[in-house]
């Protein structure tokens, strides 16, 4: 099996979450050798050599190297409030709108499109092009889907001059998102793993962590920084929908396993994204479809599905996807959780504390059919989700999101938050362009 092997060349940055890590840089080479010659490769360019003298440290020493550390990070903090909130007061309501949507766009180059391709894309944004759709919309991100994907060169150059266009409009980098699970759900395939999916990774919190930082690794090569990664469902029984892409029916296995994923793809570079909030291994019912509706108590759920999730948060995840889904327990108004405040203001920021970005489960599934697409994207935002992923009716999606605000019936305020998380998730990732 090929594997890509990185020069050992390391550069410092800080993760989505706020901290530091080694990074590898270098071009992937690809050699036939085994997973445990990446995994060493990981652990000698993360370790690095002791002597006796490294290893007596005087608590004097440890304790202002940790007083230098937290400063350090309250300075970062401070910095990229700083950056965030100077961008965010100079972005028209247009300009916010758009660092909310993540569509997919149709085409595999953002300027050289077949004739399907561009018909598609003029059906659903009124413009030919990425290109043209990213400077219309002010675009915030793109999904790739496999329509999108050919080669990893491709790609990679299908990414590159989709952030040249957006650096160039806005001066704002842009969010590119992948389906990388392993096993049925990976999209890219070229110059990247084929790992298996997560009942098979794990129980190893090992394996899973070199596995994902791997995958991020692997995918950042292609201009992605989003993995739509790892799933947190606490599979309920051998019927449910989410099958083998669980970590299992143990909800503190499957806890420690997500950790491990979101680490591993986070010291990649790439931000993690836990899914499906507030969880979908419990039903049957395939949300691409219809409306899955889980009539669990919160009691039950506190001590099941909850508990990857709050691991994941503790773990300083980068975004939590919502997922087309009805709990009756926790909100008795059984709306799916894409359009429930008291699912995703209430419960995931008040009582759970989380504080990064939340993403919908893409909006076209069947699941949300009865909502219309403009109304679908307004009550998301409300509801408080960041970025309104795949709307089936973009342009639509875009004008209703305008049109609230401008009524008033999405305050400026609410706009403003969610975007600032955006923007605060794009400063982690390097993708604002610092003001002259």
């Amino acid at each position: 099996m090929a594997i890509p092997i990185y020069a050992l060349v390391v550069s410092f940055r800080t993760t989505p979450s706020g901290g530091w890590h080694i990074r590898l840089l270098s071009d992937v080479v690809m050699r036939s050798v085994s997973a445990v010659v990446v995994a060493a490769l990981i652990a000698a360019a993360c370790t690095s050599p002791a002597n006796d003298a490294d290893t007596e440290v005087s608590d004097e020493t440890s304790t202002s190297t940790t007083v230098a550390e937290i400063e350090a990070s309250e300075a970062s903090t401070v910095a990229a409030a700083d950056v965030v909130d100077e961008l965010l007061g100079s972005l028209s309501v247009e300009e916010k709108v758009g660092q909310l949507l993540m569509p997919l766009v149709f085409g595999q180059s953002a300027t050289d499109l077949s004739d399907d391709d561009r018909e598609n894309n003029l059906a659903d944004f009124g413009f030919e092009t990425p290109a043209e759709i990213i400077e219309a919309y002010h675009l915030g991100g793109v999904i790739y889907l496999a329509a999108n994907i050919d080669s990893s060169e491709q790609v990679r150059t299908f990414s590159s001059d989709m952030q040249r266009v957006a650096a160039e409009s806005s001066g704002i980098g842009m969010l590119i998102a992948v389906d990388q699970e392993g096993g049925r759900v990976a999209r890219l395939e070229d110059e990247v793993t084929a790992f298996p999916a997560a009942d098979v990774v794990g129980p190893d919190p090992e394996r899973v962590h070199e596995s994902s930082y791997v995958t991020g690794q692997q995918v950042q090569q292609q201009g992605i920084n989003v993995v739509l990664a790892p799933v947190a469902d606490v599979r309920q029984d051998g019927d449910a929908f989410i099958g083998d892409r669980s970590f299992g029916e143990d909800p503190d296995q499957v806890a420690s396993m997500v950790v491990a994923a979101i680490d591993g793809l986070q010291q990649a570079g790439v931000a993690a994204t836990v899914k499906h909030w507030p969880g979908h291994g419990r039903t049957s019912v395939d949300s691409h479809r219809t409306l899955p509706s889980i009539d669990t108590a919160r009691a039950e759920w506190r001590e099941n599905e909850a508990v990857p999730f709050e691991a994941a948060i503790d773990a300083d995840v980068a975004l939590v996807m919502v997922g087309h889904l009805a709990f009756p327990g926790l909100d008795t108004s059984a709306r799916p959780a894409t359009v429930s405040s008291e699912l995703i203001d209430g419960l995931l920021r008040d009582e759970f504390g989380y504080d990064g970005v939340v993403i919908t489960d893409a909006l076209d599934m069947g699941a949300l059919d009865d909502i219309p697409q403009a109304e679908l994207a307004v009550q998301s935002l409300q509801a408080g989700a960041d970025i309104m992923l795949q709307s089936l009716e973009p342009q639509q999606a875009y004008q209703g999101l305008v049109g609230a605000v401008e009524d008033g019936e999405i305050s400026q305020e609410v706009l403003d938050e969610a975007v600032g998380r955006v923007l605060r998730l794009k400063y982690d990732l390097g993708l604002l362009q610092p003001s002259s």
